[in-house]
């Protein structure tokens, strides 16, 4: 019986009104429609998100007629742009059954509705064969009902492709956006968009002069990581920090004339911030005040002096007035911007400009034990308020949305609703105050903890809205800017179907607080509008900061196109034998000097460089082999190692850092080596044949080995490089010596009497001079190790690259040749003075005989710098200005002196007195 009676209720008659945002829709005779034919509702508006219901009373051709399909169709106002989006836009679509709602068909879901998208919904919700009066589905005259709600939570915006450009379709660029600087990035631009503002940046004068305007470090007075101001790890090289004003020009110039989004890590690192407070927001009040504060101070004594002030600054006066007797007190004060309340102190939400404005300048009446104590006349009665006397041509004026909740004890975000009009009469609030005219709606979305800041900016006076969304600048409508941010709460879809007519009475409609909303209002004086924002020419207004400017914009291209070049090519410094015939002792990878430097690309072929030397040397690049140092992990040595030709330089570069290669300067060392027909020094052929040359390009590290030969002379202790040989890996390691090369390559070193000239017999070209000669592998100058020069390359576990080092035989003084190794670390047995033949004990010193490069290297290792110090023997030791007094740390006293005890030991007779 109760289902009955609940039932009897939820006829079509007692649903609810129609909402706010919901809309309607009767068909009669909707039997009488064909398969494919349609009929529309009237439209309704939800803020600028106008809809009507699309019902193809018989189906669509899709369900062949067998379903009522219905559909939320979008019916854009007259002046959106073509390219019109509502974002995420949620809809609910109920077909009603007239004898009990409660069985309705209601479907909701979320959709982006454009002009692509412009209708969404369902072909199947109640079968065409069930519309009979009996069963509820058609009322009278065989009528359909059908009723649909939409929630919008944003105005439209635009459907941007990826070709879309900003400044073609604007004429105006946005800024980047380096961590959580959107709130910075939105005032940069409503200030910027003034173009007297704009004109008075431009005026001051920042020349590279350490003394000009503007050359004093900028100070930002919230919070900052002092280690990133020293160390400056917002840019990009570790350039010192530019004046605010001069980053605060660049921005400005690159906003005008740039074609592209505009860094600003420059300005935010003249601030004194890191990397971290890039991802902190700042208070864009106080960041505002910094930038007026400072580009005053920079104007003092000039023409410009007090410009800031005239544009921006109003001033308030704070009154006491009393009732009774004729005693007033009065304070005037200045004011940048305007902080407005959203809810009064007493609780209650205002609504406007204006009751905040009449809020802020209410009058208190100050009596009983609150009266005022006024000098002369004790606690009187008295009246207490603000008054404003002027407002500024530029009005700024700060809605307070967030909020100290003393009941949660913690901010908040207030999303009440806060209108603003597009002119602001304020007559009522100063004398000769005047109109003023909406410039700019700097809006917040999200909560106290997190949001996104962006701008609707007008930047012509009486033109249409643009929208500034970091580096997204886009046209906008009037309504996207000004009246969607009014804020408050926007009726949620419900589906009240399945509720009793009672039960739809006792709730509330449930709603959703509008996260966006105006955050800073920006309005200007209607009769100076024209003349503020019109944009200066920066020519005319300081050529010396724009031929600045334009300096490093050319800088900052050059940087860009080179970090370009460097990701697709590497340098590569050239080197040959020549080279490295100048470097004399232990040298390490460093040292080595270029012939010149090249740039390849990254994955062209090794062959390609061959190519290159060729055009330069004249080798032919068959008679070339290319090496390119690398790092051995095991040893950890840095050696030449072959190149193959058909490999790119891509496969070459290390991935890391390395000891012989920095990521910051990515270079490769190459070294080439041409075959032995080539006089190594003029690189010119020496052989007629050209059979009888080595086809050093079919190189083999199987079958090959390239060894770095020095020489070291027992005589004159000298170590010279003499080149590279190349070789069979089953050569015997003294062919280097039986092939006569030696003694070839050290001819040149023997006429500048670097090395002492040789006996025939060692440098003959047999195997019998070989005898004559040891050979040591240099692994670093403290690791020296002694190779079998009668045993293979290939036995002595050489490989290409390896450093070896040659010297005569001197009789007595080489370790067995089957001593692996000589240890240069362990100290060897001195002779005594007394086995030194004549040796006179205060003259002669003994020393290391060097007979062997290990001697040598062993020698280096055990040397020591000794550091003397003559002084006068008169006088008192003074080493690096400290006098030794026998006095540690601070003179005492005399009456600090101990007293000597009486059982203490007598002074030794002639001992230096105490202090």
């Amino acid at each position: 019986m109760g289902a009955e009676v609940r039932h009897s209720e939820c006829t079509k008659e007692n649903l609810p009104p129609l909402q706010e945002h919901e809309i309607d829709i009767i068909v009669p005779n909707a039997l009488s429609y064909q398969c494919g034919q349609s009929v529309r509702s009237e439209s309704k508006t939800v803020g600028n998100f106008r809809f009507r219901i699309l019902v193809f009373p018989c189906g669509t051709l899709t369900t062949h007629g067998k379903q009522v399909s219905a559909f939320v169709e979008a019916d854009p106002l007259e002046g959106l742009d073509g390219r019109w989006v509502f974002h995420g836009v949620k809809y609910q679509i109920a077909v009603v059954n007239w004898l009990n709602y409660t069985k309705s068909v209601v479907k909701s879901d979320t959709w982006t509705f454009s002009k692509e998208g412009i209708d969404r919904g369902w072909h199947d919700t109640v079968a065409v064969t069930d519309l009979t009066q009996e069963s509820g589905w058609v009322g009278p005259d065989n009528s359909l009902y059908i009723r649909a709600q939409c929630y919008v939570r944003q105005a439209d915006g635009l459907n941007l492709n990826s070709d879309y450009n900003g400044k073609q379709e604007t004429g105006y660029v946005g800024l980047k956006n380096h961590g959580a600087t959107c709130y910075m990035n939105g005032l940069l631009q409503s200030l910027f968009h003034v173009g007297e503002f704009r004109r008075i940046v431009y005026s001051i004068d920042c020349d590279d002069d350490p003394d000009a305007p503007g050359k004093d470090d900028a100070v930002y007075d919230g919070p900052v990581n002092k280690a990133s101001v020293m160390t400056g790890s917002m840019a990009d090289d570790g350039d010192k920090a530019p004046p605010l004003i001069q980053a605060l020009q660049n921005v400005f110039y690159k906003l005008q004339t740039s074609d592209q989004a505009v860094d600003c890590r420059e300005l935010m690192k003249s601030f004194g911030w890191d990397t971290m407070d890039a991802f902190t927001q700042h208070d864009v009040q106080e960041l505002s005040r910094i930038l007026c504060d400072r580009l005053e101070e920079q104007m003092k004594g000039t023409q410009m002096d007090g410009s800031i002030k005239r544009l921006f600054e109003g001033e308030m006066e704070n009154y006491i007035e009393c009732i009774d007797v004729d005693y007033k007190s009065r304070r005037n004060e200045t004011f940048y911007d305007i902080q407005l309340n959203i809810k009064s102190e007493r609780g209650h939400e205002l609504r406007t400009i204006e009751e905040s404005l009449r809020e802020f300048t209410a009058e208190e009446t100050l009596e009983g034990d609150n009266a005022y104590e006024a000098e002369g006349h004790g606690k009187q009665r008295a009246k207490k308020g603000i008054r404003f006397m002027t407002f500024p041509p530029v009005l700024q004026l700060q809605l307070k949305r967030f909020h100290f909740d003393l009941e949660k004890m913690d901010m908040v975000k207030l999303n009440t609703r806060f209108e603003f009009t597009k002119t602001l009469d304020l007559s009522d609030f100063a004398p000769n105050a005047g109109r003023y005219w909406l410039y700019a709606v700097v809006v917040h979305s999200g909560d106290v903890n997190s949001g996104h800041y962006y701008a609707h900016i007008r930047p012509e006076f009486e033109g249409s809205w643009i929208k500034f969304d970091d580096d997204t600048v886009t046209p906008c409508s009037e309504f996207a800017a000004v009246d969607d941010n009014f804020a408050g709460n926007d009726l949620g879809v419900w589906n009240y179907f399945e509720l009793t007519p009672r039960e739809i009475r006792g709730k509330t409609p449930p709603s959703r607080p509008r996260i966006h909303n105006a955050y800073m209002l920006v309005y200007i004086r209607e009769d100076h509008a024209a003349q503020i924002l019109t944009p200066p020419d920066p020519r005319t207004t300081n050529i010396k900061m724009v031929e600045r400017c334009d300096r490093e914009v050319r800088a900052a291209e050059q940087r860009r196109r080179e970090k370009l070049e460097s990701q697709l090519k590497i340098r590569v410094k050239l080197v040959f034998e020549k080279n490295l015939s100048g470097l004399m002792g232990f040298w390490e990878h460093g040292d080595i000097p270029s012939h010149h430097s090249l740039k390849m690309g990254r994955d062209q072929y090794v062959r390609d460089l061959a190519l290159e030397v060729q055009s330069e040397t004249g080798v032919d690049p068959e008679h070339l082999a290319l090496f390119s140092l690398q790092y051995r992990s095991n040893p950890r040595q840095v050696r030449f190692n072959f190149l193959p030709p058909q490999s790119v330089f891509r496969s070459h570069i290390p991935q890391f850092n390395a000891p012989h290669f920095d990521t910051s300067d990515p270079h490769l060392v190459v070294l080439a080596v041409a075959a032995r027909a080539y006089n190594f020094r003029s690189l010119k052929c020496v052989v007629e044949e050209r059979k009888k040359i080595e086809e050093l390009s079919k190189w083999n590290d199987d079958l090959s080995i390239m060894l770095v030969v020095k020489y070291f002379c027992p005589s004159t202790h000298a170590i010279v490089t003499l080149g590279c040989f190349y070789m069979q890996q089953t050569e015997a390691l003294g062919a280097v010596v039986a092939s006569g090369w030696i003694g070839e390559r050290l001819q040149p070193f023997i006429n500048d009497d670097v090395v002492k000239a040789l006996p025939a017999e060692a440098l003959a070209a047999n195997s019998e001079a070989v005898s004559r000669w040891s050979c040591w592998e240099e692994y670093s100058e403290r690791d020296i190790q002694l190779r079998k020069i009668l045993r293979s390359v290939k036995s002595e576990q050489l490989w290409t690259g390896d450093i070896v080092i040659f010297q005569p035989t001197v009789p007595g003084a080489t370790p067995a040749e089957d001593d692996e190794k000589l240890d240069v670390g362990v100290a060897r047995e001195l002779p005594t003075v007394a086995e030194v033949e004549g040796a006179d004990v205060r003259d002669e010193v003994p020393v290391y005989p060097i007979n062997t490069v290990a001697d040598l290297a062993a020698h280096l290792t055990s040397e020591a710098e000794v550091v003397v110090t003559l002084h006068d023997a008169r006088q008192p030791l003074c080493v690096d200005g400290i006098v030794s007094n026998g006095v540690w740390g601070p003179q005492r006293p005399p009456s600090a002196a101990a007293t000597p005890s009486p059982t203490a030991g007598k002074k030794a007779e002639g001992a230096p007195p105490t202090s």
